[in-house]
């Protein structure tokens, strides 16, 4: 593909090594490669290999030379020089990143590229909430524990619990603050220009009724993306309901 070379980053992988199918999968913010354990394993068995990097300042790594969603996503570089991908999948922040990868993408090779509930616009009254609501929950809980994480997600599994603690644990302590103010305005939406013709965009949204990041209307006008409400289900998609994750990516793919 003619990049530069670099250092492949660190990341998780499931499935054969001699799979004839491949899946990325993009973590969001202060969260790591295994918050996706329960859709890579349901993509493994399902004959694909999988591999979910860790995003530069996660999982122990150091920050990038700066913050943008640009910046992380080409860092991961490497893993477009190395494969073709048929699904690629992006959670929360993860979804900025795929985005951003987009126009990497084949052109030709159809590509499954799902968002789950990614916050591809937000305003700077939104973004001022956000902030003092993790300030906020900082405060108050400044150390979540694993039970904490069950009580307050009874849909989640304990081994959820355990990496999602885990992935807060091992990342940097600023990177919330570092990434939102990396990323000002917050504005992705214009990327969807960059889908090569060849990949169907699919974007999953949390239940309105659940605080999710996501609103329909911020992607509803756009054509040839198609967007599907997740009921019952908060921010966590991949924790909660990760058969909707696979059914969708595996929809473009598979049929």
């Amino acid at each position: 593909m003619g990049y530069a070379s670099a250092t492949v980053p660190s990341a998780s992988q499931w499935g054969s090594p001699i799979a004839s199918k491949r899946a990325l999968l993009i973590h969001g913010l202060n969260s790591s490669s295994h918050t996706f354990h329960r859709v890579a394993s349901m993509l493994a068995v399902k004959g694909y290999l999988v591999v979910a990097p860790n995003l530069l300042g996660h999982a122990l790594r150091m920050s990038g030379v700066d913050f943008r969603a640009q910046t992380l996503a080409d860092d991961l570089l490497p893993y477009l020089q190395a494969a073709e991908y048929d699904i690629v999948i992006g959670h929360s922040m993860g979804g900025a990143v795929v985005l951003s990868l987009l126009k990497y993408l084949p052109k030709t090779r159809p590509t499954s590229v799902v968002l789950v509930d990614s916050s591809v616009e937000l305003t700077a009254d939104q973004m001022a909430v956000r902030r003092a609501k993790v300030s906020n929950d900082v405060r108050v809980k400044p150390n979540p524990t694993i039970e904490d994480y069950m009580a307050s997600n009874p849909l989640w599994t304990r081994e959820d619990a355990i990496w999602r603690s885990l992935g807060t644990q091992i990342a940097r302590a600023t990177n919330y603050d570092d990434h939102m103010d990396g990323n000002v305005p917050w504005s992705f939406s214009h990327l969807f220009a960059d889908r090569p013709p060849a990949a169907a965009l699919t974007v999953l949204i949390a239940d309105p009724r659940c605080n999710g990041a996501l609103k329909l209307e911020t992607v509803a006008k756009f054509k040839d993306v198609r967007a599907v409400i997740v009921p019952n289900t908060s921010h966590w998609v991949q924790f909660e309901f990760p058969e909707v994750i696979v059914e969708e990516a595996l929809r473009n793919v598979e049929g």
